[in-house]
């Protein structure tokens, strides 16, 4: 049932890059039928998902759109390497969850202060696959594999795709996050649904973000209130990262853009996702508890 989850949102994100794809860059299909060969691939032999990182050793030539997809589908397959290396007995669980925190902070950190729009999209990246490893070391010191140990990437799914392809759609070329000024008059439905896929991922409530961070502070301070206090410092960092974007795309003023209906459409079922995910948390937590079985 794991397998069939993971192929799930595998397919989820080859349909919305695929969309994406089809209307800004074509070439980048050839890619995407790649990318999921490989990680049907990797399902099979989980130790494979690691060969994806050779891919970010060349981030700074790749396209946006390349970019931005080959991002999502690290996340996926990150967690997958890491759910089935956590199955392996250590007594470090503590440990690398709390390193995974303090990284996570650091790299929020740097996310406030970063101009360039592809290294700022990099390090939200994997600063939700910390989260994931974060949350997969509470998951082994309670001794039990629960809703945490996947309700990171479920919900990354969702709030991940429509905070990537909105700003894909207003960073083609551009290089530096502050040339996203004047996003809102260039289209203001795909301007509200990049702010919904900010505050998610900024773990604000109402969002389905939140709900994954509540039940990552909740399960870690019945272990240790540290993690706990970590993890809201951390939050709090990340809405100020998430929250630079957002204002971004507020201010300034430029020329109405053209964007196809699919995408725009595309991009408002992932931002309503990340709102009804978000106030009906049941919804989430009553499918993940069947994958889990």
């Amino acid at each position: 049932m794991i397998q069939t989850f993971f192929a799930i949102l595998i397919s989820i994100i080859g349909i919305s890059t695929s969309i994406f794809s089809f209307f800004y860059e074509r070439k980048n299909l050839f890619v995407i039928l790649i990318l999921i060969f490989f990680s049907f691939i990797s399902f099979l032999f989980w130790y494979l998902s690691i060969l994806i990182l050779i891919a970010f050793l060349f981030y700074k030539k790749l396209n946006l759109t390349t970019f931005i997809t080959i991002n999502m589908f690290t996340a996926v397959l990150f967690s997958w390497f890491f759910l089935n290396l956590f199955t392996i007995d250590s007594p470090f669980y503590f440990l690398i969850g709390l390193l995974s925190l303090l990284i996570l902070c650091s790299l929020s950190i740097f996310g406030i202060f970063e101009k360039k729009l592809k290294k700022y999209l990099l390090i939200s990246n994997i600063i939700q696959i910390l989260f994931v490893i974060t949350d997969l070391s509470i998951v082994k010191l309670f001794g039990e594999f629960g809703a945490l140990s996947v309700i990171q990437i479920f919900n990354y799914t969702f709030a991940g795709l429509a905070f990537f392809l909105t700003v894909g759609i207003f960073g083609r070329g551009k290089t530096y996050v502050y040339e996203l000024e004047g996003s809102y008059f260039a289209s203001r439905w795909n301007d509200i649904f990049a702010t919904i896929g900010c505050l998610s991922l900024a773990g604000l409530p109402a969002f389905n973000m939140f709900v994954s961070e509540w039940l990552l502070f909740t399960k870690s301070f019945l272990i240790t209130p540290i993690i706990t206090i970590l993890g809201v410092f951390a939050a709090l960092l990340l809405f100020i990262m998430y929250y630079k974007v957002v204002y971004f795309l507020l201010i300034g003023k430029t020329r109405q853009k053209h964007i196809p209906k699919a995408i725009t459409i595309m991009n408002g079922i992932l931002a309503i996702i990340c709102i009804v995910l978000g106030f009906f948390p049941h919804i989430q937590l009553e499918i993940l508890s069947k994958v889990i079985i």
